[in-house]
Formats: C-alpha cells, structure tokens, sequence
C-alpha cells in the first residue's frame, strides 16, 4: 500500500544478503552501516520492491555513462603512448594504510624485485595508517629514485604535483611540517640531485594513466 507524502527505503546487503523496505530514513541508515550495501528511497513501495526484485542495480545515467566511455577511451589512447620508464604512486583506498608502490611501465612492481622482504601480498610497501598519503608519495619518489638509479632507466614518473614539482626541489615551507618528512625530503632533494646529473628527469602523469596507480579511482 503507497501513502502519499511518505518514502520508501530500499535496502540490499550484499554480504548478508538481506532485504528489506522501511518508510525511516534513519532505520535504513542504521541498517546499512558496516555493510557492503545497496539503498535506494522510493515515492512507491511498489517501486521499491520491484527494484530489489531485479537485483537492486543501480542505473547509470546516460550522460555520465557516455562521459565514462570517453573518458576510458582518451584514457587507452594516452596510455599507448606512454614510454618505458619507472612509475611511482602511493595510495590509502585498501584501507590497511598508506601504501608505495614502485613499477615499471607494464605494472609490474618493482619494488618486489627490489625489496621482497619489504613488500606486502600486492607488492608495494605499507607505510602504516599514521604516514600521510604526501608522505606515501615522497618516500615512494625515493624508491624510484633508487631503483631508476640501479635499472639505468632515467625517466621516473608520478601524479603528485606536490612532491614532484615542489618538496624533491627543495620548495616547501618546513617549518609546516613534520620532522621525519622534512628529514625524508632532504634525502630525496640529495638524490634527485644526483639522478639529473645522470641525465635523470622526473615528469608528471595522471593518475589515470599511472601504471603504478594506487588511487583506487580507475572507471
């Protein structure tokens, strides 16, 4: 029965795979929380109900489905073109932690070949949950720096503007900061210096091209 004025929630959790419609916001919500989950409010229960009957998928609106589209496509057409090289990213989605991860143009980690002992199951690094995703992305610059230096291959690249074109370059306001960041940007300054002497340079990418991502945003 449909009472005008009211909304229905749906709800669908995966993990469990429970069902159910409730007219309170609140009662969803509480339902939900700590859940893989899927909800949907309704001006029907009919409507409701006949959404979890086919599988409680949401509809991608057209538009945004063909802006996606677009955008995976320039997204292969750019990664055609990228050049071997070293690839660096750190990240936080898994949710262990801030991770590095250290790969070549392909997306094989090198930082398992490098520092087995080092890396976790996914072959990066886990800086732990206190280091920030900055942090993550230095210290993941200073073992691209390393491995680049012991591969021979000197075109390093990553998608953080911050660390590429401000703290490896020793522009950054360190008082701000904390003391282990400061003391890692010191370190990074020192061997970047000698990577360029090499013939070394450091250049920045999407992170939607990065084969090293570690964003957790691809489409």
């Amino acid at each position: 029965m449909a009472f005008k004025g009211k909304k229905f929630y749906a709800y669908l959790l995966i993990n469990k795979n429970v069902q159910g419609i409730t007219t309170s916001w609140d009662t969803c919500k509480a339902t939900v929380k700590g859940n893989l989950s899927r909800y949907k409010s309704f001006s029907l229960e009919e409507e409701a109900q006949k959404w979890l009957d086919n599988g409680a998928k949401y509809e991608i609106n057209p538009k945004l489905k063909e802006e996606r589209a677009e955008k995976i496509k320039n997204n292969k057409i750019l990664q055609s073109k990228l050049i071997d090289g070293i690839y660096f990213d750190s990240g936080t989605g898994r949710g262990i932690g801030t991770e590095i991860r250290v790969t070549n143009l392909k997306g094989f980690s090198l930082l398992h070949e490098y520092f087995p002992n080092k890396t976790n199951e996914f072959g990066n690094i886990n800086l732990g949950k206190d280091r920030t995703n900055n942090f993550g992305e230095l210290a993941a610059l200073y073992y691209a720096l390393d491995i680049a230096i012991q591969e021979k291959n000197f075109k390093i690249f990553g998608d953080s503007n911050l660390v590429i074109y401000f703290w490896s370059q020793g522009r950054s306001k360190k008082e701000n900061l904390p003391h282990e960041t400061n003391k890692l940007i010191e370190i990074v300054i020192k061997r970047r210096k000698v990577f360029e002497k090499l013939g070394g340079t450091i250049e920045f990418i999407s992170g939607d091209i990065n084969p090293a991502d570690l964003g957790f945003h691809k489409p």
